[in-house]
């Protein structure tokens, strides 16, 4: 389960590579649901695969 720390982790790595894309709402919008679809255990299909990478790299389980 994500705790603060690596949501925050998360959402500067969103930033740092995302910030300046004309899908930026969207990806915000997946990086939010995917975080509790994940965890929630439930599958991340139809997440952007930028941000599903960056929710497996930053998700502390």
């Amino acid at each position: 389960m994500f705790d603060r720390e690596s949501l925050e982790a998360l959402h500067e790595e969103l930033r740092d590579e995302f910030e300046l894309e004309p899908e930026w709402e969207d990806i915000q919008r997946d990086a939010h649901l995917g975080v509790a679809r994940s965890d929630a255990g439930v599958d991340l299909e139809g997440i952007d695969a930028r941000v599903v990478a960056l929710i497996e790299k930053h998700n502390p389980d």
